[in-house]
């Protein structure tokens, strides 16, 4: 089909005469073809106290140079090579030697601008491939927009900002699709006024003007801007416009083949210079894909830098121990810890699918408080704002057999980086503060310190080219109650109200066999995410202001599947400041871990031991030594209080290396876990995690083989 294709397009091109191919060629008045490709140092590499001329790409009619601005590059184009920008930092910017006459800056009146264009994400609002001017003020505008619409925008010196763009369709709500090359035009003259076109086909047109003035100019010795916008945008479809600003963004896309021509090009030019070129290369765009890691097949935490892709990757001016992965040994799930989530810590499936949770959150509606938005933190005050992750970070506590600890402390903060100075003004602001205490089964304890704001909010990621129905069954959630009594939602009709009486436990039935679940204290509760669904676009909330994004906005929706986004389902009222998270393809092991943690069997142990009770915000029984020697103890399970895989802490015993000894049967290591840990006076803490489940009273004793 392809070689078809090729085929058609030389014949074509054979017929056409040669008088009207080379119709267009003598009115260029400015080309950049980009194929000058040279390596662009990344600015954090540069010597800051050696001058270095900015990289440039040519203009090739003028012979004029355009700063290169951010962190982009040369790819391959259409032909030769093209111009990558990385979608945050990147532009081209130059002041071509315009002709002067009576000392005024002369421009042509009539215009055609064509380039070839790739998109690898939509903008956040327009975004430009090259304007002029001041925006919705004087100049033109040659751009795309947050829905993929091409458009061509002008100041005639009236008080309208003309526009001209292509069309949406009407299936998929939007313009062009995303990695793929476009051949993009757009014409105006005063007497045929605005076109646009794609693909060599007229696309739209716009004739409203009252007066034929022509284009107005102003500022026209700043020169021309390829790729963002000079006077910054607000995103668009923002869920407060009020907590949403500005935002600093780039076209995150290809251009090559970019020129300003003299005259207004027919219909018949335009189609025959679109058939003329065949693009020599792909469209270049690494795959958009969340973190992934190969697994050890060991219970163990490390710090490590987690890749996503590479214009996203090159922000990060840090070393290779930014982020946290967790891994287990007989699960193929993980815990990540990851900048992209600002740390929220995240479980993720044998598949890849991401399921997170809020942080403690406050807010601040600016419109009931005196002075206006700028003068105060706006908007919700939580861990999702805080975009380069300047103040969350993310600590190894414990790493051992039996247990690993981190913990996560964070700045609640606006998207302006500003804190309110609560809760008794000493400047310091509402801090998160939460251990997770994680476990050879793969279940977690986190433990939220004292602070200010609720922190139980049921959230899954949708992977860029993913919508949350990719991601999740429409049946999204199961909640079970400690009888036994299960129920499943659905919200293929909207959303459903959840009624299972005394429901502490939910499963989310994420597309993957290892689902991600909840266990709240007995008492606590669920309830649905009943907020800023737009039916359209999906049956679910569905935002992509976080995770990742960097634009200044604490909500903004989604409308295409083009970014990295979140959805929820659910708020819990936890009761505590604890709760049990965990991963599992069995329903009946969740049931009788939530039994097991909320109901905890009694425990006895020998003389020389103290117990000190159990401790649900560590999900393990707590025992003091006072005459170091072998422990045994008893749980005295049953069904309404079994047991399963108990955690025993015991202070002050530190052998180097332990037996066990369950009911009578000498176990191996693989059945129990042990670790010790040192406090800064060198006291021991020695932890043992034990797989074992029992409906019955059990008897264990951990022998001491070899201590200093």
């Amino acid at each position: 089909m392809k070689r078809l294709n090729i085929l058609l397009v030389i014949v074509l091109f054979i017929g056409m005469p040669v008088t009207l191919l080379a119709q267009g060629k003598n009115d260029i008045y400015l080309w950049w073809d980009f194929n000058d490709s040279k390596e662009i140092m990344d600015p954090a590499d540069e010597d800051p106290w050696q001058e270095v001329p900015k990289p440039s790409t040519w203009e090739h009619v003028r012979g004029d140079a355009y700063e290169i601005q951010g962190l982009g590059k040369y790819v391959p184009g259409v032909k030769g090579s093209a111009f990558k920008f990385d979608g945050f930092s990147s532009y081209i910017e130059g002041i071509p030697d315009f002709e002067i006459k009576d000392e005024e800056i002369v421009f042509p009146d009539e215009i055609t601008v064509e380039s070839w264009v790739a998109l690898g994400a939509y903008p956040w609002n327009w975004a430009p491939i090259l304007t002029i001017g001041k925006y919705m003020v004087t100049g033109f505008y040659f751009g795309v927009d947050s829905r993929g619409r091409l458009g061509f925008h002008l100041s005639d010196a009236t008080s309208v900002w003309h526009e001209c763009n292509s069309k949406i369709n009407t299936e998929t709500g939007l313009g062009m699709d995303l990695r793929r090359w476009y051949h993009v035009v757009a014409t105006y003259g005063p007497e045929e006024g605005i076109k646009i076109y794609l693909n060599g086909k007229l696309e739209n047109s716009y004739t409203d003007f009252t007066f034929d003035y022509g284009i107005a100019y102003s500022g026209l010795e700043k020169g021309f801007r390829l790729g963002m916008n000079r006077d910054l945008l607000p995103p668009t479809d923002p869920i407060r416009d009020w907590a949403t600003y500005p935002s600093r963004y780039t076209l995150d896309g290809i251009i090559d083949e970019t020129k300003i021509y003299s005259r207004v090009l027919s219909a018949g030019v335009i189609e025959q210079m679109y058939l003329s070129t065949i693009p020599e290369n792909e469209p270049e765009f690494a795959p958009r894909k969340f973190p992934s890691i190969e697994r050890q097949g060991r219970f163990t935490a490390n710090y490590t830098r987690l890749d996503y892709y590479p214009e996203w990757d090159a922000l990060w001016p840090a070393g290779p121990y930014m982020d946290v992965v967790v891994q287990f040994e007989q699960l193929p799930v993980k815990l990540m810890f990851w900048r992209g989530t600002r740390y929220s810590p995240c479980w993720v499936t044998e598949n890849g699918k991401w399921m997170a949770d809020q942080s403690r959150e406050t807010g601040n509606n600016w419109f009931l408080s005196q002075g206006p938005r700028d003068a105060m933190p706006t908007g919700c005050i939580e861990h999702m704002s805080d975009v380069q992750t300047r103040s969350s970070r993310v600590s190894i506590i414990e790493n051992n057999p039996a247990r690993i600890t981190v913990n996560w402390r964070y700045l609640q903060m606006d998207v302006k980086f500003r804190q309110m100075d609560l809760p008794n003004n000493t400047g310091f602001g509402e801090w998160g503060n939460e251990l997770y205490h994680i476990y050879p089964d793969g279940i977690a304890v986190r433990k939220v310190l004292p602070g200010r704001g609720g922190w139980q909010e049921t959230i899954f990621l949708n992977e860029p080219g993913t919508r949350p129905e990719d991601n999740i069954e429409l049946e999204a959630v199961t909640l079970m109650n400690l009888k036994g009594d299960s129920k499943t939602y659905t919200w293929k009709h909207g959303y459903p109200e959840f009624d299972l009486p005394n429901a502490n436990i939910q499963i989310i039935n994420l597309k993957a066999e290892y689902k991600p679940f909840i266990i709240l204290a007995d008492g606590g509760g669920f309830d649905v995410f009943n907020l800023e669904v737009r039916p359209e676009y999906s049956h679910f909330p569905w935002w992509n202001h976080w995770p990742v994004a960097q634009i200044i906005s604490d909500g903004r929706s989604a409308s295409a599947p083009d970014r990295a986004s979140h959805s929820s389902l659910s708020w819990g009222d936890p009761g505590k400041d604890y709760a049990l998270y965990g991963m599992t393809n069995d329903h009946n092991a969740v049931l009788k871990l939530a039994r097991a943690w909320n109901r905890p069997p009694t425990l006895e142990v020998n003389r020389g031991f103290t117990s000190r009770g159990y401790d649900p915000s560590q999900r393990a029984y707590l025992i003091e030594v006072s005459e170091p020697s072998d422990l045994t103890l008893a749980l005295n399970g049953s069904g309404e209080r079994p047991v399963y895989n108990p955690v025993f802490v015991i202070s002050g015993w530190g052998p180097d290396e332990i037996s066990c000894i369950l009911n009578g049967i000498s176990l191996d290591q693989r059945s129990y876990k042990y670790g010790v840990e040192y406090d800064v006076n060198g006291i021991p803490t020695a932890i043992i995690w034990l797989k074992y489940e029992s409906d019955e009273k059990t008897g264990i004793r951990f022998s001491v083989i070899r201590s200093d």
